[in-house]
Parts: C-alpha cells; sequence; structure tokens
C-alpha cells in the first residue's frame, strides 16, 4: 500500500445498513468519525449515494481508504462472493486502484486480491477492532454491540483467539450474536411479557424494535441512531411507547409512561441475558483466561457491555480509551480500528 507525503488514513466500514468511516492524520491523530444511513438492500445506488455524502462531508478522497464490510450478506446481492466483488466495484467509481487497501484476515489485500478470495475478506470488520484492542490488551474480552449484531471475542497472548472465522461458525460459537440495541425486532428478544401482573403474548410483526426501549430508557439519544423506526416516525419517547403499544395489540395512552418503562425494562433485561449467555458461551471455551482480564466495550450499545463487566465480576475498559477518548468514535470501533492500524503499519 502506498501513501501519499503527509497523507491521512480513511477507514470504511460497509455495512447492509450504515456506512461508518473514520478519518486519522500520518500521526495517528483521530480526525473525525461519521456513521450514514445505507440502506443497501435497496441496491447499490444506496451506497453510491453514502460514498458520495460521506467524501462531501469529511473531504477526504485523496486519503488512503481502507476497506472492509458486511453489506455484501445484503440481499440484493445473490451470493457473499457476488456481494464482495460489487461493493467493491461501487469503491473502485470514486478511488484509484493504489490508494484502496482492503481488510482481510491474512493482511491488507488489493481489490483485485479481494475479489478472488473474498472469503478473506467477507464481514471481517470484528477482526479489526479486535487486532487495535489486542495492540494495548493482550488479554480481553471485546464485546462490541453495535444496532444490529453484537461480536464477542477473546484477545489472549496478545492475538484475537477464534473458533471460527466465517459468520456461520461465529454465529455458532457465540463469537457473533444477531442482537444489536436499535434494529433487532422485539420478537426477536421475547415472545411473551409481563404486563400489569399478568403475561401477555406479543405480536409477531415488525411493529417495534429493541431501539423503541432502549430510547424509552434513555440508554441511546435520538440523534445517535441513523436507522428508520418501524412506522418511520422520528425516535421521540412518545413515539416510541406507541410502537410498543402495538407489539401489545393496544394503544399507549390507555396505559401510563410507568407501564411503558416496565415493558422496556423486560424486552432490555432479555437482550441483556441474551449477549450475557453469549459472552459465557465464549468464555467457556477459555477456561483459564485470566479473571482480571478487562472486558473491552465498543459500539453504539458498549453499555451494554458495562452491564455485562459488572455481572462477570471483571474490569472494564471502553474503547475510546484505545482512540485517544474519542466517544463517537469507538461506536464505530471497525472503521476507527482500520484508519490506526494501516496508519501504525505504513507510516
Amino acid at each position: 500500500m502506498h501513501r501519499q507525503e503527509k497523507g491521512c488514513f480513511s477507514g470504511w466500514d460497509i455495512g447492509g445498513a450504515h456506512l461508518k468511516v473514520a478519518r486519522c492524520d500520518n500521526a495517528g491523530q483521530l480526525l473525525q468519525a461519521i456513521e450514514l444511513p445505507c440502506p443497501l438492500w435497496q441496491g447499490k445506488d444506496a451506497l453510491r449515494k453514502a460514498i458520495r455524502l460521506a467524501l462531501d462531508t469529511l473531504n477526504n478522497e485523496l486519503d488512503q481508504q481502507l476497506i472492509t464490510m458486511t453489506g455484501e450478506l445484503a440481499d440484493c446481492f445473490a451470493d457473499r462472493a457476488t456481494g464482495v466483488s460489487e461493493i467493491l466495484a461501487c469503491v473502485a467509481e470514486y478511488f484509484p486502484t493504489d490508494r484502496v487497501s482492503v481488510f482481510s484476515k491474512d493482511g491488507w489485500l488489493s481489490q483485485e486480491e479481494a475479489r478472488n478470495h473474498w472469503d478473506k475478506v467477507a464481514s471481517m470488520n470484528w477482526l479489526a477492532s479486535a487486532q487495535l484492542a489486542a495492540a494495548q490488551y493482550p488479554t480481553a474480552l471485546l464485546i462490541d454491540c453495535g444496532s444490529t449484531t453484537t461480536d464477542i471475542i477473546v484477545i489472549d497472548k496478545a492475538q484475537p483467539t477464534l473458533s471460527a472465522y466465517d459468520d456461520q461458525g461465529r454465529l455458532e460459537s457465540g463469537e457473533l450474536l444477531y442482537s444489536g440495541v436499535i434494529r433487532t425486532p422485539l420478537m426477536a428478544v421475547s415472545q411473551q411479557i409481563p404486563f400489569r401482573g399478568k403475561w401477555q403474548s406479543i405480536a409477531a410483526e415488525m411493529f417495534a424494535t429493541i431501539g423503541d426501549c432502549w430510547r424509552i430508557l434513555d440508554n441511546v439519544n435520538a440523534t445517535q441512531i441513523n436507522d428508520k423506526s418501524a412506522d418511520g416516525k422520528d425516535w421521540q419517547t412518545e413515539n416510541c411507547q406507541r410502537r410498543l403499544a402495538r407489539m401489545l395489540g393496544t394503544d399507549a395512552g390507555l396505559y401510563s409512561a410507568a407501564d411503558w418503562q416496565n415493558v422496556a425494562l423486560w424486552f432490555t433485561e432479555q437482550q441483556m441475558q441474551q449477549i450475557n449467555n453469549a459472552c459465557l458461551q465464549v468464555l467457556s471455551v477459555h477456561s483459564d483466561l485470566d479473571r482480571q482480564a478487562p472486558i473491552i466495550g465498543a459500539g453504539i450499545g458498549r453499555f451494554i457491555a458495562k452491564h455485562i463487566a459488572n455481572r462477570l465480576n471483571r474490569p472494564y475498559l471502553d474503547f475510546d480509551t484505545l482512540l485517544g477518548k474519542d466517544e463517537t468514535a469507538a461506536a464505530y470501533a471497525p472503521a476507527s480500528a482500520l484508519a490506526l492500524l494501516a496508519q501504525r503499519q505504513f507510516t
């Protein structure tokens, strides 16, 4: 990879719902980190629009561009190999070949190499975060809880220690959990809830997501959310209550704010328990891991990692300690890690 003299480094994490970009200078100082909506399931024009907006926002066209992705799973692509190839074709519309490097489990690849070895590139964004964390904390458990998924990665002897690299294997091992703090449908969290002293079934319908619950509890700010809600309305509390009520087949105004607070507490507790159980599954493979090895929390939902650290009686560290206390960049850990890993390797 060739860098321009005094050039900056931009990490691009291209997902199926968001584009995250983080930028650092040639001294490793993070400059900016942004997240943009990118509903890739609607087609590649969504990605083109997001890339263009990122370039206009960051003015980073001349940076070295570091690419990772999970968007190859979007259902607009016939398979993952096609997804990797078509995403990289979009990237090539904006940057010359010598300015782009693609992150893989075997190091940086050119775009052509990445197409030929798509399985080393597909859904590897979590590995960048783990490598950055391992450089500073040789023993740890990294929990990156985003809007859609949670990655759970053991770091031992200054290396990520993995059961699998691909999504299917990671779903089996517990290292990947399809549960995040915004987009997860409530019907995937619990099918029954306690409501006013009785157990009530909920609708198997996309009336609300877990983001409504975390908003009602004020763990996530509306300004942090770059997703459309289930009904397209904004993320103000009254709208979240209305969506939650639909899951129970009723109207928010028939019950009190305290009732909806209790419903939100139920769903969020069930989600935290799911993530906690996945952590226990992953840790069960590493029973000799130092009891003082910290849990490192990353992603918009890293407050969950902090709760889990308390439950597991482990120290907690925020990913922003790796990033000069940049809380925004810590929410977009893989993009930030890409930029910093490249800067350290190529400066």
